[in-house]
Order: C-alpha cells, then structure tokens, then sequence
C-alpha cells in the first residue's frame, strides 16, 4: 500500500471513528433545538459523511455513510417501540441514502475540483444537499417498504403515506440542510488546505 493509500485509509479510519461517536453519544450527532422549535431535532451526521467524500473521494465517503447507516441500523434494532426504530429498522432504508451521501458528495466536488477550486458557497450546498438526499432518499425507501409490508400502530397511516411522512421527516430537513451546510462550510475549508492531495486522481 502506498503512503497517500495509507494516509487516505488512516483519515478515513478517523471519519468513520467520528460518525460511531457521533451516533452512540448524545448531543454529538445532533443539535437539540427541541427547546427552540418544538419537535426540531436536527441531526448533524450527514456532515460527516459529506466531509469525507470532499477531502477523501466518494469511496472513503461512502464507507462513512456505510458506517452511519449500519451504526443506525443496530441502534434501532436495538431500541425497537418507536417510529423512528421502525424505519431504520429496516436495512435498506437505514444504509441507502447514508451511503449515498458520501457517495454523491464526493462525486459533485470531484467534478468541480478537477477544474477548479471549490468556492465557498459549494461547501455550503453539498453540506446542504447531503442532509436533504438522506431525508429525501429515507422518505422513498420507507414508503416504499411500508406499502410492501403494511405495519399498524403508532399512528402510520395505511393512506396518503407518502405525504404523512414528507410531514413528520420533511420538517426537519430544512434545519438540517442549513446546519450540516454551515458545518462543512466552516469545517470543510480549513481541512480541504490541509488534505486536498488525500483525494484520488
């Protein structure tokens, strides 16, 4: 292994470190603005993810978002009685679109590091556009499952699903755009200086 392989492989090891604390830890992975806004809790992974497709490429970000999802995925299987178990209780709903994030994240900057540097305000939108795909990409696979495999009780509607929860997860999501975007933005370009050579050719 060559020493960028081994440097990107030990930055990596130290992202998805970041995403297992930021999971298991309370007030890392999130912002309470409960006491704010009610029923706002703005989860702040996705910038995690996001970073690492940036600084590293989009395989380093999808093993991140990997990382997350599975990370998710064992939480709720774990506490299970609650909505949000139920959703990710489900695989593909719970490593899917964390996947992606990284994914796609490190994709878009590719695209435009190849040309030139990446501005400011890219910073901002792909932190944005990380945590409206994940919102956007758990709503889709959750109808989804729920119209293949119908479930009762805690209030899901056998109707209108889909719109029910673009209501209940939708509403998040413009916090969380905003916040994960002003995240990367502050964090992104201190480290792209430091690890721009990390990412690959």
């Amino acid at each position: 292994m060559s020493t960028m392989k081994t440097k990107r492989f030990v930055a990596t090891t130290v992202f998805v470190a970041i995403v297992l604390l930021q999971s298991f830890v309370p007030f890392l992975g999130s912002l309470p603005l409960g006491a704010f806004i009610i029923g706002a809790s703005v989860t702040i992974v996705p910038m995690t993810a996001v970073l690492a497709g940036i600084l590293l490429g989009p395989r380093s970000g999808s093993v991140v978002g990997l990382f997350w999802g599975l990370t998710s995925w064992i939480r709720n299987l774990m506490h299970p009685g609650t909505i949000g178990s139920l959703i990710f209780s489900n695989p593909v709903t719970a490593l899917v679109p964390r996947l992606m994030v990284g994914l796609l994240a490190g994709y878009l900057a590719g695209l435009v590091l190849k040309k030139t540097r990446l501005p400011w305000w890219g910073f901002f939108l792909l932190g944005a556009f990380g945590a409206l795909l994940n919102t956007a990409l758990v709503i889709l696979s959750t109808t989804a499952a729920f119209k293949l495999f119908p479930v009762s009780g805690m209030g899901i509607p056998h109707a209108h699903l889909f719109t029910w929860l673009v209501g209940i997860l939708g509403f998040n999501a413009g916090f969380e755009m905003i916040a994960n975007g002003l995240l990367v933005l502050l964090i992104g370009r201190v480290l792209l200086a430091k690890l721009l050579n990390l990412r690959p050719e």
